[in-house]
Formats: C-alpha cells, structure tokens, sequence
C-alpha cells in the first residue's frame, strides 16, 4: 500500500519515499533465485554422469517426455538440462529427428581441424596481443591443474581443464566471432572425446600436457606470428592423436547393451 501525505497546503500526494522502498522490494523478488535451477543443474550433472559411464551411449536418441517421466522430474527441466549438455558438447539436436548423445566419425574430426587449424592458431596470435599477467597466470594455473588431475587419475577433470585452457585463449582473443566459430566446431569435438577418453586408459597425459606447456611457453614469449606458427604445428599433432585416440576407443569399447538410467538422487 502507498502512503499517502499531505501538504502543508492540505493537497494529497504520494508518499515518494515509500514508493521507491516498495519498488526496491519488488524488484529483489523478482531477481530472487529460483530452486529448480538446482534442480536443473543436479539433473545436467547426473546425465553427464550417465554418459560418461554408458549409460546413455553415443549416437542413442534421448526422448525428453520418457526420460522426465523415469527420472521423475518435468519435460522442461530435461530440456533444461539438455541445453547445458550440448553446451558441453556432449550430445546434439538435430532439428526434426530429437537429440542425440554426441558420436563423431574419423571424418567429421578431420572435418572439425580443417576450421580449427585456420582459427585457433589466429585466435592465440591475437590473444598475444591482449594477454595480461593475469591471464598468462590464469593460464599456467589451468595446466598445472590438468598435471594435478592427470597425475590423480581423474580423467573426467584434467580434460574438461584442457577445455578451459582453449576457450580462455579463443575468449582473449578479442574476436566474438572467431570465438563463437571455435565453440561451434570444437565443443561436440571435446565432448565426444571427453566421452570415448573419460577413462583414461588411452589417453597419453605426460605427452598432452608437454604439449600445453609448448603453447603456453609461445603465448608467454613468442611474437603473433611466431604463436600462430606453434599453435599451427600442434594443432597438427592434436589432430592425429586424437584420430588415433577415437580409433583406439572404438576398438576397446565393448558393445553396450540398454540399460535404464537409474533415477537422478536429491
């Protein structure tokens, strides 16, 4: 309710103070958080679990109405749910035919390198030019996080650190649009990689993470050409490696039987 006051006149008016304070509270209801983004962000975690573990198999279709009614939760807080997880990468839509857990063949990763090898390695030399102390600390942070996971046997957290570590250099950049092209092309690239390598069994660490200290070192000293030059050659290198890796995986996996995905826990 407005206050009303009157002035010494004996004419009515509206009590400004009173209107701002209601306005204020109005506002800090409206921007008071919602529970079901917890909901959301317990169920994305759980079928990214389920993903990792086979549960849910690369190329299987997802029904949103059957999943939601197994899990026990609404149709929109999957669709929710599976919005973050094509953000990751980790499964597609396709317009017509539903979403899919992400499945990459060797020709759509030869595909995804012949954009990345132009972008990424422009992407480093203009992030040369921008990068601060901090960023270039942010960055060695990120690497020696990925030794620590590596070393720790947790696959799952040194790769989804490798991811950062590039967006952070495509973000630096400067260039909205090479970077939005970069996370088009390589997210379903690391999703599905970080599906077939989650458990590390392939997966050579020592040699990937010498291989980021290289960028690293090039983006700490060398000139732009020089960092566009090394991000080139091991933009190379990631290429055939991981040909290698999926290749490897596909003959190490064992066919996978369906199996119900057991119901998201509180």
């Amino acid at each position: 309710m407005l206050t009303i006051r009157h002035s010494e006149s004996g004419k009515k008016g509206i009590d400004t103070n009173s209107l701002l304070a209601q306005n204020e509270n109005r506002y800090s209801i409206m921007v008071r958080p919602f529970k079901r983004s917890a909901l959301r962000n317990r169920l994305t975690a759980h079928l990214f679990d389920a993903i990792l573990h086979g549960e849910l198999s690369a190329g299987e279709r997802i029904v949103e109405g059957k999943l939601a009614q197994q899990l026990g939760v609404a149709q929109s807080t999957v669709r929710e749910a599976l919005q973050q997880l094509e953000h990751q990468g980790l499964v597609t839509k396709h317009d017509n035919r539903g979403t899919f857990v992400s499945r990459l063949t060797t020709e759509d990763i030869e595909g995804i390198y012949t954009v990345r090898r132009e972008l990424e390695p422009l992407a480093a030399s203009l992030a040369r030019e921008r990068l601060t102390a901090e960023h270039l600390e942010e960055l060695a942070n990120l690497v020696e996080q990925m030794r620590v996971a590596g070393e720790a046997g947790d696959f799952v957290k040194l790769l989804k650190t490798d991811i950062e570590f590039h967006r952070l250099i495509w973000k630096v950049s400067g260039n909205k649009w090479i970077e939005r092209a970069l996370e088009v092309v390589c997210l379903p690239l690391f999703g599905c990689y970080l599906i077939k390598t989650s458990s590390g069994h392939i997966y050579n660490r020592a040699k990937d993470l010498e291989e980021h200290r290289t960028l690293l070192k090039a983006l700490s000293e060398g000139p732009p050409e020089g960092v566009r030059r090394v991000f080139t050659q091991i933009m190379e290198t990631f290429r055939v490696q991981e040909i290698q890796n999926f290749q490897a995986a596909e003959e190490a996996a064992p066919t996978l039987s369906d199996q119900p995905v057991l119901p998201a826990q509180d």
